[in-house]
């Protein structure tokens, strides 16, 4: 029987790697993609695994070529054009290629924006973002506007693709605040980028510091919950309604983290935040259903206590790698 091989974009990243782990664990071939840059530390991380594994050159998924990829198997502009251009040319190139199956990740804001969000909503597999392009552009959008735009436009791109296209099965995943470690394979010039800074933001920061306030993304997901996801996806039989899995295993605080943390990791004590009191305001914000992600057979998550040990440990590791003192 032959080996299945997957293609993962964004292989030297914080998630990306993680899929990679775990496509590679379950005894799948993987061929990573990742801006050339990082190809030769992505090939060695994960050289035990022999031909099993190849990494890729893909400096930009919206303009370079995709032909080799899938074979065999800023400014606000430029933020929706890579979203939107490279979540088709992607999906164009796997029609081409005869590639089957294509598992997409998305956000937590592909189903709504950070405003709807801020509201006591449950967020499920028929809920979609309101936003339209110009919405990126209007007077007061910041970055997490564009962000939010970008990812609603590309998720109903997507599905409008698969419209036109029933012969690659499709499905995406959406979610919320992603903490833990990062996979083998993740190239980083810095302890912590992208959601890993709020954990760095945990040990890192001037003695006497406030706790960091919550934001309306108050639910939280584990990264490897996230790859296990993807890895699931895989398994999952063509359907006539969009596969739309939203994993998440509830809610956190920061509160809750640095007292974990002042308990488990007395080492860590003189670097914490300073916390008042046993709780801490969260504002309102929406719950999702992750039945779609049950069905899918994520059915159990890795709790936050464990994770934000593991997503700490992490970044960590990573300071000490990087000849960082504190």
């Amino acid at each position: 029987m032959s080996i299945k091989t997957v293609l993962v974009t964004g292989a030297s990243g914080f998630t990306g790697s993680q899929v990679v782990d775990q496509l590679l664990d379950a005894g799948y071939a993987v061929r990573g993609a990742a801006r050339s840059k990082n190809v030769a530390k992505l090939a060695a991380s994960y050289e035990s695994f022999g031909d099993r594994f190849q990494a890729v050159g893909v400096d930009d998924i919206a303009t370079s070529s995709l032909t080799e990829a899938v074979k065999g198997i800023g400014e606000a502009e430029a933020c929706l054009k890579g979203a939107i251009d490279g979540t088709i040319r992607i999906l164009e190139a796997a029609v081409a290629a005869g590639v089957q199956k294509v598992v997409i990740t998305n956000s937590i804001v592909g189903l709504a924006s950070y405003e709807e969000i801020a509201n006591n909503v449950v967020l499920g597999e028929n809920s979609w973002n309101s936003q339209k392009y110009e919405d990126a552009f209007a007077p007061g959008a910041d970055a997490s506007t564009v962000y939010s735009v970008s990812k609603g436009l590309a998720d109903k791109a997507t599905w409008e693709f698969a419209k036109v296209h029933p012969e690659i099965d499709i499905a995406a995943i959406y979610p919320p605040l992603i903490l833990g470690p990062a996979g083998r394979g993740q190239v980083v010039y810095a302890p912590a980028t992208g959601s890993g800074e709020l954990v760095y933001a945990l040990v890192a920061g001037p003695k006497g510091r406030p706790v960091m306030p919550m934001n309306q993304v108050a639910t939280f997901v584990n990264v490897v919950d996230v790859a296990r996801a993807h890895v699931l996806a895989l398994s999952l039989p063509p359907s006539d309604k969009p596969k739309r899995i939203i994993p998440n295993a509830g809610e956190y605080t920061w509160v809750r983290a640095v007292k974990h943390l002042w308990e488990k990791r007395p080492e860590l004590r003189d670097r914490l935040p300073t916390v008042e009191g046993d709780t801490q305001e969260v504002p309102p914000h929406a719950t999702c259903d992750n039945s779609s992600a049950k069905r899918a057979g994520l059915v159990q998550y890795i709790g936050f206590e464990d994770t934000i040990e593991a997503a700490v440990d992490d970044v960590l590791r990573k300071e000490k790698e990087l000849g960082i003192t504190q």
